[in-house]
């Protein structure tokens, strides 16, 4: 029975409450859903190889074992749905460990920004994202009628901190100080370099992290920039054409034909 309640964490849950209605608290059911915890941990080794700064990062904050003790439900829920594949497992963790986390944690926002980097670089890697709809390879001159898409094979964030320095640290650094890192608020656009072929990371302001949304491929620069001016943005259609054409310069963007 105890094997079986560190396999289900259903059956564990259950002798929890057979116990509590029994009077019976001799058994320790937090060390069990702890180890139990460990042994969920042990499954995902096959994401662990896409996210391993990730995981070598909850370790190092001493919060793994607390995060998969608690992620054993979503985990099982998981293997019952036949949602085996890597790309599941980890969209579903990713899911979870954004609810699990206190954003407002320094240390916690780290463990997001990370797992959000090493998520963004595997899957433009693999080119896992949605082609790209029409538009021009080469960048053009922005104006006012112009119109604005996304370019597959790109993501952006808002990080509390660079993550190409934070993984750099996780890389060389093993006290697990991280009081040189430069924390704040950061945009950053990951795209796939085709000439490259690699991934690039560009940091963006605040006005291009917005520009990335409201980049449709329905709205003109002048459309959008008079929702912007709507949701109370001071900008007009001219200096918004500088911050497109940055944008579609450095391949974020790109305009529709």
């Amino acid at each position: 029975m105890l094997a079986a309640a560190v396999d289900d964490p259903l059956v564990l849950e259950r002798l929890r409450r057979q116990a509590k209605s029994r009077g019976a608290a001799a058994f320790d059911f937090e060390r069990v859903r702890l180890f139990a915890g460990l042994a969920v941990k042990v499954r995902q080794n096959d994401i662990r190889l896409r996210l391993p700064l990730t995981f070598a990062l909850l370790d190092r904050l001493k919060v793994s074992i607390a995060i998969f003790a608690d992620y054993a439900k979503p985990a099982a829920a998981l293997r019952k749905a036949n949602k085996k594949s890597r790309a599941d497992k980890i969209d579903s963790f990713c899911r979870f460990l954004d609810g699990w986390l206190d954003h407002d944690n320094p240390d916690h926002a780290l463990a997001w920004d990370l797992i959000r980097h090493e998520r963004a670089l595997f899957e433009l890697r693999d080119g896992a994202t949605a082609s790209a709809p029409p538009g021009d390879a080469k960048p053009r001159k922005v104006t006012a009628k112009s119109i604005a898409v996304r370019r597959a094979r790109t993501v952006h964030h808002q990080m509390s901190a660079n993550p190409l320095q934070l993984e750099q640290m996780m890389l060389c650094a093993r006290n697990g100080d991280f009081s040189a890192l430069q924390r704040g608020q950061f945009h950053y656009v990951y795209r796939w370099d085709e000439p490259r072929g690699c991934v690039s990371i560009d940091a963006v302001d605040e006005l291009g992290c917005v520009l990335f949304d409201y980049a449709d491929g329905k709205n003109s620069i002048a459309q959008m920039a008079a929702a912007l001016r709507h949701a109370g943005v001071a900008v007009d259609a001219e200096s918004l054409c500088g911050a497109v054409q940055q944008l579609v310069d450095n391949g974020a963007l790109m305009l529709r034909r």
